[in-house]
């Protein structure tokens, strides 16, 4: 993923340990750091503290202003989980112990006074930023009290544990309160400043985005231009039938924004159950049924085309961001352009063609074959992620030519490259592509296609497909990710020797930014298992495809610029704002 798409996102989610763990992890921490900040002092100071402060250290600095603050945070903000409240404690309770190290080495009283100040306005601030991040900015006032109460908290126990006793006069401590608030008035002033310059780019909140995204919440963005997309329906009849649709959409932005969950949520519909609207199936009817195990689809009250062997999955066209929906409702629509295709058993042997040896052409390579009249048509380019529409099918008919993109990159190190329309790359892609065209028309149509198919469900989305023609033998392997992880590619190798060919693919789903900066394997054995009930289901059949125009849908088009503007502007401009706030409270403190 390039560093100026949305995508940014991922580098900075990561999964929290569970609640329980933090817990534990907060009260333990608490006497760790209290054992090392007294022990600190009575080794890099001339104080000579008695081990009986340890207790009151560990538990009036360490413990109890953390615990309080996480505890709060979730009810006073509404939505906000406990889970991040508690990490973002245990954050602020190191961040302290650093300091506490720091301050064992300062040199004198005036320094002493100025680092336990410098300590209560980071954790102040780091709580500001951290939930107006999280939550939106609409939340600043609430916030700003909120996250005021584990410095308090702190400050008194300071007080307790003898702070009073440094002998400093009442304009030192109106000064060191008065700069808290001042600090705390900047922070939120340079991010409102930041809201301000992004809304004017685009009219989309930057916090209002970074918290969706965190939260992996479903909405709207009021963007785009009217247009109504193909959808290319591709389907197989062997007695049950596969629905695979691919629409000239691309799945994104990223998590509930837009078309994110765009994948997730066809396959759940094509397979039985819109769910939840999360693109996966809560009752497991749905993952049931795809799996062969009709008994236990009508069990969990399975219905509609999962509930008969039926099955569906998605397929991504070579597209870019700026064909993502704007609007998640915009799915239905998708949907409802979904076709019932008619089928042929006329099909040829599949074409492989690799152009990345010959002068002159993009390192690229196509799968096809010729269904009827129709051509089914599979393209990987190396280090390339996206393509703009217009690359490959500018003048070329829907109905004629189903264009599927592997996307089949490391989903952690995937390229940065995408392909523009008009570009010399582009062009030489096109050439490529009509040669190909040119001698896929030359392939004769036998009339023995057989196919078999199993889709499963069981936490990720995957299809795996056997097709055979003659005594030439085809497996797919699909998986509802951006990407594919080690162990698909891996156990797609593994398969080469069974099989004249193997075409693993992804769907480019961007449903949720965990997985995006997260997933580093999959389940492989579900895809094993999978590939197993396809072979045992090859039978003879029927395959074809259809395209169809939406109803008006919003897609993004050139606002998706102006979407990546925004996150550029809210990494680097708040980075920047942060270094320089430090910097002068350092300044401000000390001299």
């Amino acid at each position: 993923m390039g560093a100026d798409n949305v995508d940014a996102f991922q580098r900075f989610i990561f999964s929290v340990p569970r609640l329980r763990v933090q817990a534990a992890a907060l009260v333990l921490l608490s006497a760790v750091y209290g054992i090392a900040t007294v022990a600190g002092f009575w080794l890099f100071t001339p104080f000579s503290p008695d081990p009986s402060r340890i207790v009151p250290v560990a538990v009036l600095i360490f413990l109890i202003p953390f615990v309080v603050a996480a505890e709060l945070f979730p009810r006073v903000l509404d939505g906000y989980p406990r889970p991040w409240s508690y990490f973002l404690a245990l954050t602020s309770q190191f961040v302290l112990f650093v300091y506490a190290l720091v301050l064992s080495g300062a040199n004198n009283v005036g320094n002493a006074w100025s680092i336990i100040w410098l300590s209560f306005i980071t954790l102040y601030l780091v709580n500001i930023l951290v939930l107006v991040v999280s939550t939106g900015i609409d939340r600043s006032d609430r916030i700003l009290l909120v996250s005021l109460v584990e410095p308090g908290l702190l400050i008194a126990a300071f007080y307790a544990l003898g702070g009073s006793d440094l002998g400093f006069s009442t304009y030192r401590h109106v000064f060191a309160f008065a700069s808290l608030l001042i600090a705390a008035g900047f922070l939120v002033l340079v991010l409102l400043v930041v809201d301000y310059l992004i809304k004017s780019n685009t009219d989309v909140s930057a916090f209002e985005l970074t918290s969706g995204l965190l939260r992996n919440d479903r909405e709207s963005l009021d963007l785009g231009v009217e247009a109504r997309p193909s959808v290319e329906t591709f389907a197989v009849d062997n007695g049950s039938r596969l629905t695979v649709a691919a629409p000239w959409v691309h799945p994104g932005p990223l998590g509930g924004f837009g078309g994110g969950q765009l994948s997730g949520n066809l396959i759940d519909a094509l397979n039985g159950g819109r769910g939840d609207g999360s693109g996966r199936d809560p009752s497991g009817a749905a993952a049931a049924a795809a799996d062969g195990d009709a008994e236990a689809a009508a069990t969990d009250g399975g219905t509609g085309a999962a509930s008969n062997g039926d099955a569906g999955f998605f397929f991504h066209v070579p597209c870019t961001h700026k064909e993502d929906l704007s609007n998640p409702a915009d799915a239905e629509r998708i949907l409802d352009a979904v076709a019932e295709p008619d089928g042929t058993e006329r099909a040829s042997r599949l074409v492989t063609e690799s152009y990345g040896e010959r002068e002159g052409y993009a390192d690229v390579r196509f799968h096809g074959r010729r269904i009827g009249d129709q051509e089914v048509i599979v393209l990987h380019g190396e280090g390339i992620d996206d393509y703009d529409t217009g690359v490959f099918m500018r003048d070329v008919d829907h109905d004629e030519v189903l264009l599927i993109d592997q996307h089949r990159h490391d989903i952690q190190q995937g390229p940065d490259v995408e392909i523009q329309y008009g570009s010399a790359e582009a062009d030489r892609l096109k050439r490529a592509f009509d040669e190909f065209r040119d001698r896929l028309a030359d392939t004769e149509l036998a009339d023995d296609y057989a196919a078999g198919f199993s889709v499963t469900r069981t936490g990720q989305d995957a299809l795996a497909m056997v097709e055979s023609v003659g005594d030439q033998e085809v497996l797919w392997i699909g998986v509802d990710t951006n990407g594919l992880t080690p162990d698909v590619r891996a156990t797609a190798d593994a398969y080469r020797e069974e099989f004249d060919a193997v075409i693993p693919f992804s769907t480019d789903t961007h449903a949720s930014i965990h997985e995006l900066a997260n997933m580093r394997e999959s389940d492989t054995d579900a895809i094993e298992r999978a590939v197993d009930r396809a072979v045992d289901d090859v039978a003879p059949a029927t395959v074809g495809f259809e395209s169809r125009r939406t109803e008006p849908v919003k897609l993004l088009k050139n606002d998706y610029n102006g979407l990546v503007f925004s996150v550029n502007i809210l990494i680097r401009l708040t980075l920047i704002s942060l270094v320089t706030l430090y910097v002068l409270l350092v300044l401000w403190l000390f001299f």
